[in-house]
């Protein structure tokens, strides 16, 4: 009688519990359902965003800018504003796309790093599954920005902050608004993010072999400086 395949943890138990739940997927989980899971999150967005955009504001207002309105037909405007239309919708459905398979990559590449670094032994097997993971905070958080996005009649091609996921969007709400520098420092605090990092640290102690008191602030203070350096420096 063969004996029966362990089942993978619950995605409630990885996305809540990810002490206990990440060593067990270590050893027996699989990637695909949360890559899926991510990917289709990620390319909902994107579609929503292509949906509800409208360049309408933000054409005038750089066609004032240029000097080129004054001598501008209707027609004209609305061809500008047609294109501009269609090259972000074309961008927000690419960007989306392509989202989970880079957020993959990239997870799958800070998992072998932060082991390496932390002088673990890698179980090669269980990178990309453990990396899959780390991706379900964010694709929840796509999944909210989605519906915010279908909510709005209309979305710049820019783009607008849709579901508040950082400290420095929150705490308005409250009424305690902030302003530079405090407000990029707060912008750092991303909660989606954070909680992808400390599934990504119990998934470091899986994969690494290396105790859950050293992954833990190990990969924490990787995090920040990951988050310092792309949400501060590299802003201004």
């Amino acid at each position: 009688m063969s004996a029966s395949v362990e089942a993978g943890p619950s995605p409630f138990a990885l996305l809540f519990a990810p002490d206990r739940g990440m060593e067990r997927h270590a050893r027996v989980g699989r990637a695909l359902r949360f890559f899926l899971f991510a990917w289709l999150c990620s390319i909902l967005l994107g579609a929503a965003t292509a949906y509800r955009v409208d360049a309408r504001s933000s054409t005038l207002r750089k066609l004032e800018m240029s000097g080129q309105l004054q001598t501008m037909s209707d027609r004209q405007v609305a061809d500008e504003t047609h294109n501009a239309e269609r090259v972000a919708e074309v961008a927000s459905v690419a960007k989306g796309v392509v989202g989970a398979p880079v957020q993959l990559g990239s997870a799958s590449i800070a998992l072998l790093a932060l082991t390496w670094f932390l002088r673990g032994r890698v179980k090669g097997n269980a990178v990309v599954p453990v990396a899959a993971t780390t991706l379900l905070p964010g694709a929840l958080a796509n999944l909210l920005d989605a519906v915010s996005a279908f909510r709005h009649e209309a979305l710049p091609p820019e783009g607008v902050p849709l579901v508040p996921r950082t400290l420095g969007a929150i705490l308005p709400f409250f009424g305690h608004p902030l302003m530079d520098p405090w407000l990029k420092l707060s912008n750092a605090v991303d909660f989606f993010s954070l909680w992808a990092a400390v599934m990504m640290a119990f998934g470091v102690a899986a994969v690494g072999q290396i105790p859950k008191r050293r992954a833990l602030p190990g990969t924490l203070i990787a995090w920040i400086c990951y988050q310092l350096l792309t949400r501060v420096a590299m802003n201004g």
